[in-house]
């Protein structure tokens, strides 16, 4: 049984010798207790054994040594022995009232509390007479009625024992009061680190699951495919597109496991992403990249723009028969980061609609940067095609460290 016991029981480390004696011989009494209960003690029992409790241990001899010293030199006469085992009694019973309390506050709170309050009254008068019993039979011995005698001690001893009672009925619930709220507050912190490592979850399984959506199987297909028949006829194109290809799904992997990329990394991707998409449109798709170098740093959400790259081409250049040119332009302008993904495809048609990808950029972008982001797609003035204009406020994009 014992050795269930201590196989249920985990003693931390670093425990002083005393401590680890202690606790050692106390395994027993910790497997008695429910599971939740018995780190608990066991802290508690620890810091009591511990440097930091001298003044808790001093305070309670004091306490002792000053209440058996009135009681001794009373008039009445209470012998030593007796005064220091009645102190000994009250401050161990509010020693242990207090430890337990900390152990177990919903005790000490409500009818409980009253209860346990009633209980030291009677404890406490009943000391009361033990420590008076010589006046009490002297006074009974000189003619007085019993009952006036007893009178007389409870009363002499009343206003004493209300102060104590007070005190003692304060200090607990105070404890439990203090002991509950920690606890509260404990498990407040759980919960919140529980739905933060949730929300992290789910920001990584939101990001794979962009990572998928965003390396379409049709992509990954069609490339694959034109890279084997390249290597079949052996077209000097499939060596640099299988190297733009593997770079591009390396880094699309990294980046889509973090919460944020630089806007020159991001910049990378599309370079890769268009490059593929060239070797394949052929000179039906042309492309330009300008990102200014103060916007290079900017940290943004990884997969933003490709998105916008791939709905680009998507939408408005395959469609066309002459092909087109897709430019991504990144500059500052009064405290925002603008992002211009420009083509001059098929445009917009009537009726469109966000699709899967633009609405989960618009999400992502707001989840990032708050109301202040924005992303428009609009038909271009200065020719055919589409504007996605990306802007969001560079101190937002930019976080310390």
């Amino acid at each position: 049984m014992t050795d269930a016991m201590t196989d249920a029981v985990t003693l931390p480390t670093g425990l002083n010798p005393l401590q680890q004696w202690v606790l050692q011989r106390s395994i027993a009494r910790y497997g008695k207790l429910a599971p939740e209960l018995r780190p608990v003690a066991i802290e508690r029992d620890a810091f009591l054994l511990s440097p930091r409790a001298i003044g808790l241990w001093v305070g309670l001899a004091c306490g002792i040594a000053g209440t058996a010293y009135g009681l001794a030199v009373d008039p009445d006469r209470i012998s030593p022995g007796f005064a220091l085992l009645f102190a000994l009694t009250i401050f161990g019973g509010l020693f242990k009232a207090g430890m337990s309390a900390w152990l177990r506050p919903q005790r000490f709170r409500g009818r409980r509390l009253w209860r346990l309050f009633l209980l030291v009254v009677v404890a406490t008068y009943a000391g009361a007479i033990a420590s008076f019993g010589g006046r009490l039979h002297e006074m009974v011995g000189k003619g007085m009625a019993w009952q006036e005698a007893l009178v007389r001690v409870l009363w002499r001893a009343t206003p004493l024992q209300f102060v104590a009672f007070a005190g003692v009925l304060v200090l607990l619930a105070a404890l439990a009061a203090g002991r509950q709220q920690l606890l509260q507050r404990e498990l407040a912190r759980a919960r919140a680190e529980q739905e933060r490592d949730a929300v992290l979850r789910q920001a990584t399984q939101a990001r794979l699951t962009l990572l998928q959506a965003q390396i379409q199987p049709h992509f990954l297909f069609n490339t694959l495919a034109a890279l084997q028949h390249w290597v079949d006829v052996g077209d000097p194109r499939a060596a640099p597109l299988l190297r733009t290809l593997t770079s591009f799904l390396r880094g699309s992997t990294e980046h889509m496991l973090e919460a944020r990329v630089t806007l020159a990394q991001e910049c990378e991707m599309v370079r890769h992403y268009l490059e593929i998409m060239g070797a394949r449109l052929g000179e039906r798709l042309r492309h330009r990249i300008e990102l200014s170098a103060d916007c290079a740093a900017l940290s943004v959400p990884p997969g933003l723009l490709v998105t916008l790259v791939e709905n680009a081409i998507e939408h408005g250049i395959e469609p066309a028969l002459r092909g087109g040119e897709v430019q991504v332009l990144a500059r500052r302008a009064d405290g925002f980061c603008e992002v211009q993904v420009l083509d001059d495809g098929v445009g917009l048609h009537g009726g469109a609609s966000d699709g899967v990808g633009i609405t989960n950029t618009r999400e992502r972008l707001r989840h990032a940067f708050g109301e202040h982001a924005q992303l428009r797609l609009q038909g271009r003035a200065d020719s055919a095609g589409t504007q996605a204009l990306l802007r969001f406020p560079i101190v937002a994009a930019d976080p310390p460290g």
